[in-house]
């Protein structure tokens, strides 16, 4: 087993996440971040990780929503809610007010136990958040396509490789790939726009036709 721990940080705001990051790296820690709900219940169910940090006022899943999902699953590692308000639930291990107090999120990392990973196990639950969760992903990327911000779109497309391989939805996995080595690419915009036009088209589809 690695003698790193692995976090994995939901939260919305970009700044914010990134500065959790920075922490928990500056502690030691390996870190993973995600900006919804949504995301935080399919990764945590990879069980990679030995700690979920979970922002309460997220999109498309909202944090308490994301630990009760994780807790009907049988999910039964750390996590950590963050919150500006009040919060009474005993599903997290420990509420922590906002502004994270860095020493005391320091203590508690540490107190905390490496876990070995495990397999994957899907329900129909997870499998219909994880459409729900590309339904919201189609709305992103069209608004991305429609301003032409490339690295909104090469990175809407790492998120729908990593969730379409881990249900199974190879053909999705295969296109998103795809389209984010292209992105990645010096390719122009212009030269790419029916390849993001057709993509746009195929998981909009796929969405409704899965939802």
């Amino acid at each position: 087993m690695s003698q790193t721990k692995q976090i994995l940080i939901a939260e919305d705001d970009n700044f914010m996440r990134t500065l959790l990051e920075a922490q928990c790296r500056n502690l030691g820690m390996q870190t993973h971040a995600v900006p919804d709900g949504a995301e935080a219940v399919t990764e945590a169910l990879s069980y990679q990780y030995d700690i979920l940090l979970m922002d309460i006022q997220m999109p498309v899943c909202d944090g308490l929503t994301a630990m009760h999902m994780l807790r009907r699953l049988g999910y039964d590692r750390p996590i950590f809610a963050m919150s500006a308000d009040d919060i009474e639930d005993n599903g997290f291990n420990q509420v922590l007010p906002k502004p994270v107090d860095i020493q005391l999120l320091a203590s508690l990392l540490q107190q905390t136990p490496q876990h070995k990973s495990v397999d994957l196990v899907l329900d129909s639950e997870l499998t219909k958040l994880f459409y729900q969760n590309l339904q919201q992903l189609s709305i992103e990327f069209n608004q991305a396509l429609s301003t032409g911000q490339r690295e909104t779109l090469r990175r809407i497309c790492h998120k729908i490789k990593g969730g379409a391989a881990s249900f199974g939805e190879t053909t999705l996995a295969e296109l998103a790939a795809k389209l984010q080595q292209q992105l990645l690419s010096d390719i122009p915009m212009d030269a790419l726009k029916h390849s993001c036009q057709y993509f746009a088209e195929f998981i909009q589809q796929f969405g409704d036709r899965n939802a």
